[in-house]
């Protein structure tokens, strides 16, 4: 009886319920995308980069000298790599994970990430990679750049 009671009401709401469109699994995982602000003139952002191409493709950003570099993952298995270079404090969002950093500045300047629940990050500017770790990138909302 109970169980007729529950259809009586569950199968007049199912009917009433618009139809919706069967979600399109085959188009893969969503992702969000990672923003630093602002970016000043000449300061660039490349999209779509694979986790395999990640490092070269950060020293080739930091190629030059005066240059920090900086790699956050999109959620879809790539990232995105940012080109900084003006002394600054900026802005992050959707920094979520997968952050990796090339510091190429000149005269000891580091790039610096904080939130406001975790202490500072660096990256020193010794020509090296710097992976961050997930459970940081998650509370960063800002960076330094100098």
């Amino acid at each position: 009886m109970v169980v007729t009671m529950i259809a009586a009401v569950l199968v007049p709401l199912a009917v009433s319920a618009p139809a919706q469109a069967a979600q399109n699994v085959a188009a893969g995982t969503t992702g969000w995308t990672p923003e630093i602000y602002p970016l000043f003139s000449g300061e660039w952002v490349k999209r779509d980069v694979s986790s395999a191409q990640r490092d070269s493709e950060l020293i080739w950003c930091s190629r030059a000298s005066g240059i920090a570099c900086v790699a956050i993952g999109q959620g879809d298995g790539k990232h995105s790599i940012f080109h900084l270079f003006k002394c600054d404090t900026r802005s992050l969002s959707n920094f979520i994970d997968a952050l990796s950093v090339r510091n190429n500045q000149t005269g000891g300047a580091q790039v610096r990430f904080w939130g406001p629940n975790t202490n500072p990050y660096y990256a020193l500017a010794d020509g090296n990679i710097y992976n961050f770790p997930d459970q940081a990138t998650y509370d960063f909302n800002r960076l330094d750049i100098c």
